[in-house]
């Protein structure tokens, strides 16, 4: 085999290869690689800090919301890495957005109370839906397979045979 057709079977079968999956950053924190320390450094001090389920919950909410959101919420595990995002935008988001943003081939699935749920398993974002078909949350986690410590369900809307919905912004 000459090193030309070498060469060509090489890319052959990088191209072959699936692409490995990579959580979707939000405002530059990536879950599975951004720190506690990053989320600190990128958006101040939070809100509201405490434990929730053996994770640390740093909370951005009211005047220390981060632009464009009612409430923001990193969830970081023991080992000091942001294991899942969770965001309530300001603004009224509907499925037309979501599938600008995110794609047109999403798993959908509902809560028990029959709430729309939008999952884009390859890039590790659910998007939670209310009755009226606007965004309430939505949340970043790694994709599946991706190494990342478990993140805690804090929800207060519980689907059946489904992920919980992050839990509601306080006030």
């Amino acid at each position: 085999m000459t090193s030309r057709h070498l060469a060509n079977a090489l890319v052959a079968a990088a191209l072959a290869l699936p692409a490995a999956a990579s959580a979707r950053p939000w405002q530059g924190i990536t879950p599975g690689v951004s720190t506690q320390a990053d989320v600190v450094a990128r958006f101040g001090e939070p809100s509201t800090k405490g434990k929730l389920e053996g994770h640390t919950a740093l909370v951005y909410k009211a005047d220390q919301a981060i632009a464009g959101t009612r409430q923001a919420q990193f969830l970081v595990g023991e080992d000091g890495v942001v294991s899942e995002i969770n965001v309530f935008p300001a603004a009224q988001l509907d499925k037309d957005s979501v599938t600008g943003t995110y794609g047109k081939d999403p798993q959908k699935i509902f809560t028990d109370d029959f709430r729309p749920v939008w999952i884009y398993k390859p890039i590790g974002v659910m998007v939670f839906f209310g009755k009226d078909g606007v965004v309430e949350a939505i949340r970043f986690k790694p994709p599946e397979g991706a190494a990342a410590s478990p993140a805690p369900r804090p929800a207060k809307v519980e689907p059946a045979k489904a992920p919980k919905a992050p839990g509601a912004p306080s006030p």
